[in-house]
C-alpha cells in the first residue's frame, strides 16, 4: 500500500461541512492521519539505514579484503616455492648434460679405437682371404710343385717337408 499524504485540516473541514460534529470531524481526520502516516519512512529513518547499511558493507569490504590478502601471500609462497623447485631441477638438468656432454667425448675417443679395432679385423679377414691365392700362385711361379694347403682331406699320407 502506497500511503498518500492529506491535507487533515481540509478532511476536518469537509467532516463539518457534512454535518459531522467538529469534534468528531477532528477525531476522526487524526485517526487517519495518524494510520496513513505511521508507516510512512522519514528522511532520518533513511539516513539511519544508510549508514547503518555503511557500515555492514564496509566490515564485509574489509573482511574481503583480508581473505584476498591471504589468498595473494599463500599465491606468492606458491610462487616462489615453484620457482625453488625449478631452480633446482635446472641445476640438475645443467650436471646431467655436463655429464652428456663428456660421455659424448668419450663416445668419440671410443668411437675411433672402435674403428680402428674394426679395421683391423677386416684387414684380417681379407688377408685371411688373400693371402692363401697369393702364396699359391708364388709358391706356384718358384717351380714348387706342392700345395700350398698342408693337408687335403682324404689324404692320409703325411705332408712332405723340405730341408733348406
Amino acid at each position: 500500500m502506497n500511503p498518500t499524504v492529506i491535507d487533515t485540516l481540509r478532511y476536518a473541514d469537509r467532516l463539518k461541512a457534512a454535518g459531522v460534529e467538529p469534534a468528531q470531524a477532528e477525531a476522526m481526520s487524526r485517526a487517519l492521519n495518524a494510520e496513513l502516516t505511521e508507516e510512512l519512512v522519514t528522511k532520518t529513518d533513511l539516513d539511519a539505514s544508510t549508514a547503518a547499511l555503511r557500515t555492514d558493507l564496509d566490515a564485509s569490504t574489509g573482511a574481503l579484503r583480508t581473505e584476498l590478502r591471504e589468498l595473494e601471500r599463500k599465491v606468492d609462497e606458491g610462487f616462489a616455492t615453484t620457482d625453488g623447485k625449478f631452480a633446482a631441477m635446472r641445476a640438475e638438468l645443467a650436471v646431467m648434460d655436463a655429464k652428456f656432454d663428456g660421455l659424448s667425448s668419450q663416445f668419440a675417443t671410443q668411437g675411433r679405437y672402435v674403428f680402428l679395432v674394426l679395421a683391423v679385423i677386416a684387414s684380417l679377414g681379407l688377408y685371411n682371404a688373400v693371402a692363401p691365392l697369393v702364396v699359391g700362385k708364388a709358391s706356384q711361379q718358384a717351380g714348387s710343385s706342392q700345395p700350398v694347403a698342408a693337408k687335403v682331406e682324404g689324404d692320409t699320407a703325411p705332408a712332405p717337408t723340405t730341408a733348406h
